[in-house]
This record gives C-alpha cells, structure tokens and sequence, in this order.
C-alpha cells in the first residue's frame, strides 16, 4: 500500500500540514510536552513528599475538584478547533 506514489504524496502533504493526526493516522503518537511537564511537577512533588499523605490526597483532591471547570472549558475551546468546516454544495 505505500508503494503507491499517490498516497506517499497524501501522507508527506498530511504530515507537512498535521503532523498530530499524520502521527496518529500511522499509530505513532506524536509526544508533545513530556520534558515541560516533568519539570511542572518536580516542584510539586517535593512538598507532597515532605507532608503526610492525608494531606497531600485531600490537597490533591481540592486541586483536581476545583480545576475541573476548568480542564473542560479548555477542552470544549479544544474540540471546536478540530473541526472542519463544512463545504456548500
């Protein structure tokens, strides 16, 4: 199937424009951020270690109910740009 001139064309003009879906598209996933959000959390992780873990869950569990609202808003804002516009016929 990637013999075909045609859909290497396809795929090198996908990855050109989306390299997320192109990723995606062939099963490798395209990993954006990893080192960023290790060094977020590096110094989050140092005070949960030092607190005990009562605290550190129910700190934990405040953070994630409040963010909630949130992480919604930004993934409904996230979803509307992933779609295409529709063509008239």
């Amino acid at each position: 199937m990637d013999d075909d001139p045609v859909l290497r064309s396809l795929g090198a003009e996908l990855e050109r424009d989306d390299p997320g879906l192109a990723a995606l598209l062939s099963g490798h996933p395209a990993h954006r951020h990893s080192s960023a959000w290790l060094l977020l959390m590096l110094p989050l992780l140092i005070p949960a270690l030092l607190l005990p873990a009562r605290v550190t869950l129910g700190l934990l569990a405040l953070v994630l109910i409040l963010g909630s609202p949130v992480l919604v808003a930004w993934l409904c804002t996230a979803a509307e740009g992933r779609t295409t516009p529709r063509t008239q016929p």
